[in-house]
């Protein structure tokens, strides 16, 4: 019986899907996320309360013994917002503080959709590269522990071998 448990938890999707296709000096990268959005994020949205996912995308060079791994830090923030007259939801996607994409709907299966499924975002990287390492993760928000103590919730990090540009 351990041993089924144990196999069926080595066959559980993923909670983030990242796919990597590569070209000459950029990295393009599309997310999908199989967790499901916490309750409170989706009443926030129902109720007209600005929320948002931060993808945090970070690129790291394949180097053990050096100091300086770390070449890239980026943010791709999906907001969404329900307007309480028209009960239009505006979705919008920056990346590193620039707008990617922007749409509306006023369906919040459509928004949900939209938010787990973000447009593709173009990364920069070097020409020639050593071996480089794509980590991502998924943040929905911040819960607080006695009112002090910040709690991020969210996915875990998921790791992919950048692939060389053709």
């Amino acid at each position: 019986m351990v041993l089924a448990w144990v196999l069926l938890a080595a066959v559980v999707a993923p909670e983030l899907e990242v796919s990597l296709t590569p070209a000459p000096g950029r990295l393009l990268v599309q997310i999908t996320l199989h967790k499901p959005i916490p309750e409170d994020w989706v009443e926030g949205l129902e109720g007209g309360a600005p929320v948002a996912v931060t993808y945090r995308l970070k690129v790291f060079r394949n180097r053990r013994f050096l100091w300086d791994q770390r070449l890239a830090n980026h943010e791709l923030v999906v907001r969404a917002q329900r307007e309480p007259v028209s009960g239009v939801i505006s979705l919008q996607a920056e990346l590193d503080g620039e707008v990617l994409a922007s749409s509306q709907t006023a369906a919040l299966e459509q928004a949900l959709q939209w938010v787990s499924r973000p447009p593709t975002a173009e990364l920069p990287i070097p020409l020639h590269h050593e071996p480089l390492w794509l980590l991502v993760r998924a943040e929905f928000l911040t819960r607080y522990k006695l009112l002090v103590i910040p709690v991020t919730e969210g996915t875990e990090w998921v790791t992919r071998a950048v692939p060389e540009a053709p």
